[in-house]
């Protein structure tokens, strides 16, 4: 897969976020303003992922191609997910509420997800799934996995967070969050893994790597999504913590992997 300028933006980012990380972590700062400006950090990626995306969706035709659907969809949903983060960042540096979850910022974070399970389907007609699903071992996968990764997520929700989520005197709304993430995000890995598997033997050529590249993103949000409702519950979180580099890198490889579509560089 050959580098564009788009790339090599997000790999420079991603290697200065990276530093950003480390230096946090060597200094177990936790509480201060460069936390927070570690937040602005992680927004910024998705905003240009998005602002990228939906350029390089219109050279693809738009809405008129499947390819150019498929950015659309996972654009608008990388948008979405930025604007959560950005009104994060507002209760972050206007309202002194460096932790604010459940917050309107969960709003933007829940409305990314159906934008992005759109985006994927779209991305199955680009890659051959559908071909792949008229056959009888296609049709035993698309049983099969969604059992398989049902059982993972239940195992991290009730067997290693047991007793810290769903924890009622934390409220329901942040109840209802814990839930829609992880179901949220089962639903897209499910379609994710899917697809990859469905189309393996289709993938190929200059686009092979970009849509590995955009599903990996997805299995990484999954953890990422994962170690924040676990670290936010049992009071481990805060801003620079190991669940918010899931984020960077999940955001990295979204960036990544739609710019890698980019068919005029």
């Amino acid at each position: 897969m050959r580098l564009n300028n788009k790339n090599s933006f997000f790999l420079g980012y991603l290697f200065v976020m990276l530093i950003f990380w480390i230096g946090i972590q060597v200094s177990h700062i936790t509480d201060l303003k460069i936390n927070l400006m570690w937040g602005v950090g992680i927004t910024c990626i998705p905003t240009f992922a998005a602002i990228f995306g939906l350029i390089i969706a219109m050279r693809w035709g738009g809405l008129k191609s499947s390819v150019g659907r498929a950015l659309i969809f996972l654009s608008l949903g990388t948008a979405f997910w930025a604007i959560g983060n950005w009104i994060w960042t507002y209760y972050n540096f206007f309202l002194n509420n460096e932790i604010p979850y459940p917050s309107l910022a969960d709003v933007g974070y829940v409305l990314a997800v159906p934008l992005w399970a759109l985006g994927v389907l779209s991305l199955s007609k680009a890659t051959g799934a559908q071909f792949t699903l008229k056959r009888i071992g296609g049709r035993i996968f698309l049983v099969i996995l969604p059992i398989i990764v049902g059982i993972f997520s239940y195992y991290f929700l009730f067997v290693v967070a047991r007793g810290s989520l769903f924890d009622w005197q934390e409220g329901t709304l942040k109840i209802i969050f814990d839930l829609a993430y992880p179901i949220g995000d089962w639903i897209i890995l499910t379609l994710a893994l899917l697809i990859w598997g469905l189309s393996l033997k289709y993938l190929g050529g200059r686009y092979k790597w970009p849509v590995l590249i955009v599903l990996l993103g997805f299995v990484v949000m999954f953890a990422a999504d994962f170690s924040f409702s676990y670290m936010t519950t049992v009071g481990t979180y805060y801003n620079g913590s190991y669940a918010d580099l899931l984020f960077v890198l999940a955001m990295f490889l979204f960036g990544f992997g739609i710019s890698s579509f980019d068919v005029l560089e």
